[in-house]
């Protein structure tokens, strides 16, 4: 067979290089966050969300432990055994990323555990720690396309809890009332053409950010703090109990509170702010 000249071959690179790239009319960056296992980088098959979205799935999650003790209460699909939220060695990442914001379906892109894709109906089989994404409903899962998946997440978890509701559904609601905040996810099929990592600027350890934040809310409400058996018990009920009412109000288990404790952007400031304490290496480096 005849063999490619040298030119011929790097027009055919460039001209594959300049099919792949995101569509300039619609391209944007954004400035994400992800929180996962600190041996993984990148954000390729992963969930990131813009800084509200990553403060409520941070902040959420601080209940998870008395909610998922609770055998009779209400769990959603893998609140419980989620790696991004029971993992020993968690990492939150910032990454500057640019995409195609002619969003579509947003996809549930997990760990692999027990060699079966999570959320994956049939089940599908994998392999053990690696990353993959479900489109589609919960009972009705579908495979993701390229495009990045975009998902608001007042739509997903804004339910108004009714009157006798736990006090753990009132606090998710008024977390999420406030905060509001965007999920993305970016599929394997889509890099370089509908997404593209620029940077990952900084990774911080998760166990880092969590005591610098915990110093904060402390901070706003000392006494229900110091009231605690065990103040610094992240873990116990009062503990958590007085993290939420320092970020939404005394009465925030009992009923919506829109004008109490701390404002949504406040919110947001203070998670933002106890990751940017951790920031060690703020170097940049360049993306894949």
């Amino acid at each position: 067979p005849r063999a490619m000249s040298p030119l011929w071959l790097s027009l055919s690179v460039l001209c594959g290089l300049v099919r792949s790239q995101i569509d300039p009319n619609y391209t944007v960056n954004l400035t994400l966050y992800h929180v996962n296992p600190a041996n993984y980088s990148g954000i390729k098959n992963m969930n990131t969300a813009d800084a509200n979205g990553d403060a409520f799935f941070d902040l959420q999650s601080r209940m998870s432990p008395l909610i998922c003790a609770n055998k009779s209460m209400h769990h959603w699909p893998g609140q419980c055994s989620n790696p991004e939220v029971i993992a020993k060695d968690l990492a939150i990442t910032r990454v500057l990323v640019q995409v195609d914001s002619r969003y579509g379906p947003y996809g549930r892109c997990n760990i692999c555990t027990d060699g079966i894709v999570p959320f994956s109906n049939p089940p599908q089989s994998c392999k053990d720690g690696t990353y993959h994404c479900v489109c589609g409903g919960w009972r009705s899962p579908a495979p993701c396309n390229g495009s990045v998946g975009h998902e608001d997440i007042y739509d997903i978890f804004g339910y108004k809890p009714r009157k006798g509701s736990s006090k753990f559904s009132f606090y998710l609601y008024n977390l999420v009332n406030r905060l509001k905040g965007s999920w993305y996810s970016t599929t394997e099929e889509g890099e370089g053409k509908y997404w593209q990592l620029v940077s990952e600027e900084e990774k911080v350890d998760a166990g880092c950010q969590i005591e610098a934040l915990d110093a904060s809310l402390h901070a706003l409400s000392p006494n229900c703090f110091d009231g605690c058996p065990q103040p610094h018990n992240r873990t116990s009920e009062c503990v958590v109990d007085c993290a939420y009412k320092a970020m939404l109000g005394d009465d925030a288990g009992q009923k919506v509170t829109r004008f109490e404790g701390l404002t949504g952007e406040e919110i947001t400031n203070l998670w933002v702010g106890a990751f940017d304490s951790c920031v060690v290496n703020s170097t940049a480096t360049d993306g894949n």
